[in-house]
Protein backbone atom coordinates (compact mmCIF):
# COMPACT_ATOMS: atom_id res chain seq x y z
CA UNK A 1 0.00 0.00 0.00
CA UNK A 2 1.58 3.59 -1.31
CA UNK A 3 1.03 6.52 1.24
CA UNK A 4 1.78 9.47 -1.50
CA UNK A 5 1.59 11.92 1.04
CA UNK A 6 4.56 10.68 3.60
CA UNK A 7 6.41 9.95 0.80
CA UNK A 8 6.71 14.00 0.49
CA UNK A 9 7.34 14.56 3.78
CA UNK A 10 10.56 11.90 3.65
CA UNK A 11 11.81 13.59 0.16
CA UNK A 12 11.62 16.84 1.51
CA UNK A 13 13.43 15.22 4.73
CA UNK A 14 16.39 14.00 2.07
CA UNK A 15 16.67 17.46 -0.01
CA UNK A 16 17.01 19.26 3.42
CA UNK A 17 19.94 16.36 4.47
CA UNK A 18 21.27 17.50 0.79
CA UNK A 19 20.91 21.08 1.25
CA UNK A 20 22.62 20.62 5.18
CA UNK A 21 25.99 18.91 3.72
CA UNK A 22 26.37 21.30 0.76
CA UNK A 23 25.98 23.74 3.28
CA UNK A 24 28.49 22.29 5.63
CA UNK A 25 30.75 21.35 2.84
CA UNK A 26 31.25 24.82 1.26
CA UNK A 27 32.05 25.92 5.35
CA UNK A 28 34.06 23.34 5.96
CA UNK A 29 35.94 24.15 2.61
CA UNK A 30 37.43 27.15 4.05
CA UNK A 31 38.87 25.33 7.31
CA UNK A 32 42.70 24.12 6.71
CA UNK A 33 42.53 20.64 7.88
CA UNK A 34 38.80 20.10 8.29
CA UNK A 35 36.74 17.71 6.32
CA UNK A 36 32.98 15.86 5.87
CA UNK A 37 34.76 12.72 6.07
CA UNK A 38 33.82 12.30 9.71
CA UNK A 39 30.12 13.38 9.22
CA UNK A 40 29.52 10.38 6.34
CA UNK A 41 29.15 7.50 7.91
CA UNK A 42 26.43 9.60 10.37
CA UNK A 43 24.88 10.71 7.50
CA UNK A 44 24.75 7.59 5.53
CA UNK A 45 23.26 5.54 7.91
CA UNK A 46 20.24 8.44 8.25
CA UNK A 47 19.66 8.28 4.75
CA UNK A 48 20.20 4.56 4.59
CA UNK A 49 17.44 4.63 7.14
CA UNK A 50 15.15 7.33 5.09
CA UNK A 51 15.44 5.59 1.57
CA UNK A 52 14.09 2.19 3.41
CA UNK A 53 11.29 4.53 5.02
CA UNK A 54 10.79 6.11 1.11
CA UNK A 55 10.72 2.67 -0.60
CA UNK A 56 8.40 1.06 2.25
CA UNK A 57 6.02 4.24 1.50
CA UNK A 58 6.29 3.88 -2.21
CA UNK A 59 5.85 0.13 -1.91
CA UNK A 60 8.62 -0.77 -3.88
CA UNK A 61 9.94 -4.59 -3.39
CA UNK A 62 10.49 -5.54 -0.65
CA UNK A 63 14.30 -6.15 -1.77
CA UNK A 64 14.99 -2.61 -2.20
CA UNK A 65 13.76 -1.57 1.27
CA UNK A 66 15.71 -4.40 2.50
CA UNK A 67 18.96 -2.95 0.56
CA UNK A 68 18.39 0.48 1.90
CA UNK A 69 18.08 -0.78 5.91
CA UNK A 70 21.13 -3.08 5.17
CA UNK A 71 22.89 0.02 3.76
CA UNK A 72 22.00 2.06 6.77
CA UNK A 73 23.20 -0.64 8.64
CA UNK A 74 26.40 -0.57 7.07
CA UNK A 75 27.10 2.71 7.07
CA UNK A 76 25.85 2.96 11.27
CA UNK A 77 28.23 -0.04 11.78
CA UNK A 78 31.46 1.96 10.06
CA UNK A 79 30.09 5.07 12.18
CA UNK A 80 30.31 3.11 15.76
CA UNK A 81 33.84 1.61 14.68
CA UNK A 82 35.48 5.02 13.65
CA UNK A 83 34.21 7.18 16.76
CA UNK A 84 35.70 4.33 19.00
CA UNK A 85 39.05 4.15 17.25
CA UNK A 86 38.71 7.75 17.74
CA UNK A 87 37.79 8.17 21.08
CA UNK A 88 38.22 4.79 22.30
CA UNK A 89 35.35 2.82 24.80
CA UNK A 90 33.86 5.02 27.97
Amino acid sequence: MALPGLASVVDLALAIIAVELLLIGLFLRRRPGASLAGLLPTVLSGLGLLLALRSALAGAAPALTLAALSFGGLAHVADLVLRLRRHGPR
